[in-house]
């Protein structure tokens, strides 16, 4: 018996010196913000929080009947303007066209016949060229106009009303908009989670940094030892809150101890939590590196 205690001493303590444990650590995301691409009334079609959608399921719309953007209608007015004159004109340069090629024929014939020097038929022959390329420019920018018109009008309609759909399969993280309300342009009406985006924040005394590199095995577990999974290392980060933190996720370092380094742990499995429970986001787990990996 008290070999047995000696030997199971011995490795209890042997795995408290050999495993290193994070002092704090949680799940993490990265938020993405949609946001108002007109001003004007929201219409959420979303549900709530808490809710996996699919790519392309619209979110929300905006409708603006009162849009008034005195510029973009003069310009399109101006533009509707300049397309119809152009038709105009390339149908005459058509006409002319065709007129001075019956007329090119005509003096073909006499040409032949030898009625008409060479001289007056190469001028006839000048000009049905001239006429075919007018027709041909006329032609041209009467197009560019057309299609100048029909772009301005798409933006027109879109000032008027607009549509935002889910831009992957993902979560509704939060709902800062509220349906029926009058959004600016560039607000933010809902933050969405991608699943494929979450990993876990652990912080560990910078004594340990030696210990961690970029694709080195560790453990997670949830705090009540419920679930547990492994990761591997994405990243070590120093100077925790000292230097800012990048990008924007659910959950920030905050000003947290000194003398810390950050790990980033890349999930190797999905997250054990549901799209109800946010994928655990915010949750406190512990991340362990063994003495044997």
């Amino acid at each position: 018996m008290a070999a047995t205690l000696l030997s199971a001493a011995m490795l209890y303590a042997r795995a408290v010196f050999t495993t290193t444990t994070s002092d704090q650590a949680y799940i993490n995301a990265e938020i993405t913000a949609l946001r108002a691409p007109i001003d004007g009334q929201l219409f959420l079609e979303a549900p709530g929080s808490g809710r996996m959608l699919s790519a392309g399921a619209e979110l929300f719309r905006i409708e603006n009947p009162r849009f008034g953007n005195q510029a973009a209608v003069s310009q399109l007015n101006w533009v509707k303007e300049l397309a119809e004159r152009l038709r105009v004109e390339g149908d005459e340069a058509a006409i002319r066209f065709q007129q001075q090629k019956e007329i090119y024929q005509l003096h073909e014939k006499l040409f032949a016949e030898k009625l008409i020097s060479r001289l007056a038929f190469l001028e006839e022959q000048a000009r049905l060229a001239l006429a075919g390329s007018a027709l041909t420019n006329k032609q041209a920018q009467a197009a560019q106009a057309e299609a100048r018109r029909r772009e301005i009008e798409g933006q027109v309609a879109l000032q008027k009303e607009a549509a935002v759909a889910m831009p992957f399969d993902g979560i509704v993280w939060s709902v800062p908009a509220r349906n029926g309300a009058q959004v600016s342009v560039h607000e933010d009406v809902l933050e969405v989670v991608d699943p494929k985006r979450v990993w876990v924040d652990a912080f560990f005394h910078e004594r340990h940094a030696e210990k961690f590199s970029v694709g080195t095995p560790v453990s997670v577990r949830t705090i009540d030892g419920s679930a547990a999974w492994r990761g591997t290392v994405e990243s070590v980060r120093g100077g925790v809150g000292r230097i800012p933190y990048d990008g924007v996720t659910a959950v920030s370092p905050g000003d947290y101890a000194r003398r810390r380094i950050a790990v980033r742990v890349r999930m190797n499995s999905e997250s054990p939590f549901d799209a109800g429970r946010f994928l655990g986001v915010g949750r406190s787990v512990v991340v362990t590196l063994c003495g044997h990996e």
